[in-house]
């Protein structure tokens, strides 16, 4: 794309809009991004649209699990034969489990409020062409990072035995893995409910030699701007024959620092 963008006015934060911490690498990412976005003669301030943590965590959980349901149950008719929580991921059949235990008023009530926010973001672009916020929290993370634990597997094992899915929010094991997923990335799924174009452009890269995602996010149904913003990075900062030096990558990668 080598039509240019023209001049954007571009809100950034790094402040999360779920979880809790963003690793400073991250930071770094985002203030190098800012600087480069000015150099290339775009407005940027410092803005984001208001999001409820706890009310968007239950209702995005809420709907997934709901829609996991379906998938499985859409699956196994395709299949022609009943499946059981052993032919998916622990965490796959956990969300099923939930959904399966979910009410209608509570899956309506979840896709009112993702409404709600689709609006209020919407609202929050008629003032700024494009987002700009880290695309994770962290940099990447060892595979198997985020998974639950081994005890965690067993418990939802048994439960899937005995399909009583209300033992999951007995047991509490559905909260720790959400936060543990929000954590990770705080930015990303609220584009997921509103529908908005993003994109993830590696941007800085760590002393670890890891690349550090910048995400972008448009205007609903603008994904033109993005691409013309993205040429423009990729010929100022060119980034396609950059690779991640993985040597002595063997065990996670630092800790987060407080979000503010």
């Amino acid at each position: 794309m080598t039509t240019e963008p023209g001049r954007l006015r571009i809100a950034f934060t790094y402040k999360p809009f779920l979880g809790h911490d963003v690793h400073e690498d991250c930071r770094k990412g985002l203030q190098a991004t800012v600087r480069l976005l000015e150099q290339l003669g775009h407005e940027l301030v410092e803005a984001a649209p208001q999001i409820d943590q706890e009310a968007f965590a239950i209702a995005f959980l809420t709907m997934i699990a709901a829609e996991t349901r379906d998938e499985i149950d859409w699956a196994a008719g395709l299949a022609g034969r009943k499946t059981s929580y052993a032919d998916f991921e622990t965490g796959t059949s956990a969300l099923a489990l939930i959904g399966q235990a979910t009410s209608a008023g509570n899956y309506a009530k979840a896709l009112n409020y993702m409404m709600a926010v689709a609006r209020n973001v919407g609202r929050f672009f008629q003032d700024y062409d494009v987002l700009l916020t880290p695309t994770l929290a962290q940099p990447p993370l060892p595979i198997g990072s985020l998974q639950l634990s081994s005890a965690e597997r067993l418990m939802v094992g048994w439960i899937g035995r005995l399909n009583a899915a209300w033992l999951l929010n007995a047991i509490g094991i559905i909260k720790p893995l959400a936060n543990k997923t929000f954590d990770f990335m705080p930015y990303t799924p609220v584009f997921n409910a509103t529908g908005q174009p993003a994109m993830s452009v590696p941007l800085y890269w760590n002393e670890a030699g890891l690349p550090i995602g910048m995400h972008f996010v448009g205007r609903f149904g603008d994904e033109a701007t993005l691409f013309r913003l993205a040429g423009q990075l990729e010929r100022a900062q060119p980034w396609f024959d950059r690779g991640p030096d993985l040597k002595g990558l063997q065990k996670p990668f630092g800790s987060p620092t407080s979000g503010g």
